[in-house]
């Protein structure tokens, strides 16, 4: 028995053993997603207290995610300049600035402009992620500690719906101002991230740790070419999961209220989504070992899709709650399999560039589709924009598997964990110099 609890031990010390600026990246995770949950949660509702419908709220929400697009589009050259460090914290001091603003800001104009603001800044909050865990982690740590990532991600965010949920019952006050002192709240959560930034080291002054397992630099022109395949095509598909989401996820809280939830009960379903996206999401190797980079993203993403389509037909507060929990679920389980798929895919190079123009494919994508939302949930309701993300969801997923199950690097066998454990072929000596 004590062998097996000091093998275990030593088990858990080694998942756990990366360094130190990593641990403090993921604190920091934690409390600007605090904030930005509880932004999530009561800002649309801050919105209708100040009169507007959700045509406002889409039109927010767009130039919003349009700025998030043009930050990431410039992400490459900026880190570049700045480092991962720098960009991040400059990020988001213009994201805290701007929503400090926007708690006491109420004429359309100004809300618009700092919308525009506060999505630059968000772009470098979400962006510099996967950037940050590829410089400063090993290769075999890479998928645990982006699942890890995620899963703090999500269980900060369900703090911030907790605060956001709760927080309204226990401040004085008409609606207006009860919600105005909750994103002020969670303003102030957020800046508190940025203390673990400025206690990093190395990841601080800039120097990243060596990759000597990255794929090698393109070096002729049909190698050029392929990754700039590659890069399209994973851009492509975020662009397209996109569309479908930027047709739901911005109004579900709304949505919800609609069924009959109130902002407490709409804060515990965020609540219990995001801790089941916290829990559940750490299980993402698992899968990928299991079904492969490739088939275990599809099966993640499409697992929605009967969630939804149930919805279109018998829309009932229950199946809502359900369908929200599964949706957060999904997203913490498939995002830290294709980020580091990508990674393990393109060279040292590319990857920065691809994670930014990915980001900005998606912002594109989810403010067009918002906008678009927002029209028509007002003359149509809400059933269409579900059948929206089943669709672009299902295309997405067909461009993905179709196009990289066929990548060279894949059908060689030299990404032997792109495909399920049962279609990988034999380790080889050539294999095994390549791995």
């Amino acid at each position: 028995m004590r062998i097996s609890f000091a093998t275990s031990a030593a088990m858990i010390r080694r998942q756990f053993g990366f360094s130190r600026d990593v641990r403090l990246f993921l604190l920091y995770n934690l409390f600007a997603n605090v904030g930005w949950g509880v932004f999530v949660l009561i800002f649309n509702l801050y919105l209708r207290e100040l009169g507007l419908r959700e045509d406002d709220m889409g039109m927010f929400n767009a130039a919003q995610t349009l700025a998030m697009a043009g930050g990431a589009a410039t992400m490459g050259p900026v880190l570049d300049k700045l480092g991962i460090w720098g960009a991040t914290v400059g990020g988001v001091a213009i994201f805290l600035v701007a929503s400090l603003i926007m708690a006491f800001a109420e004429a359309p104009a100004a809300l618009l402009l700092l919308s525009v603001v506060s999505g630059l800044g968000l772009a470098y909050l979400f962006t510099t992620t996967m950037p940050f865990i590829i410089a400063w982690t090993k290769r075999s740590e890479r998928q645990f500690v982006s699942a890890l990532s995620f899963s703090v991600v999500s269980l900060s965010t369900t703090l911030g719906s907790l605060v956001g949920g709760f927080l309204p019952d226990l401040l004085p006050g008409d609606d207006l101002h009860v919600y105005r002192w909750t994103l002020v709240a969670g303003t102030a959560i957020a800046a508190l991230g940025l203390i673990p930034m400025f206690l990093m080291g190395q990841a601080r002054s800039g120097r990243e740790l060596p990759d000597p397992t990255a794929a090698r630099e393109a070096t002729d022109a049909s190698e050029r070419s392929q990754v700039r395949r590659d890069t399209a095509v994973f851009v492509l598909v975020g662009g397209l999961m996109a569309v479908g989401a930027g047709m739901v996820f911005p109004f579900y809280n709304v949505y919800l209220t609609d069924l009959g939830a109130s902002s407490n009960q709409v804060g515990f379903i965020f609540a219990v989504g995001g801790l089941s996206a916290a829990a559940i999401g750490l299980s993402a190797p698992l899968i990928s070992q299991r079904l492969g980079s490739v088939y275990g993203v599809a099966a993640v993403r499409l697992s929605i899709v009967p969630f939804y389509l149930a919805l279109v037909l018998t829309p009932t507060l229950p199946l809502a709650a359900l369908t929200h929990i599964v949706r957060q679920t999904s997203i913490s389980m498939a995002w830290p399999i294709d980020s580091t798929f990508i990674s393990e895919v393109l060279p040292p190079k590319a990857r920065s560039r691809v994670f930014g123009l990915r980001s900005a494919a998606w912002n594109l994508g989810y403010s067009a589709a918002s906008l678009v939302a927002g029209f028509l949930i007002v003359r149509v309701g809400y059933a269409a924009t579900f059948l929206d993300l089943i669709v672009f969801t299902a295309i997405a997923m067909a461009v993905f598997v179709g196009y990289y199950i066929r990548h060279p690097r894949v059908v060689s066998g030299e990404m032997r964990g792109a495909v399920p454990a049962w279609r990988r072929p034999p380790l080889t000596s050539e294999l095994v110099d390549t791995l």
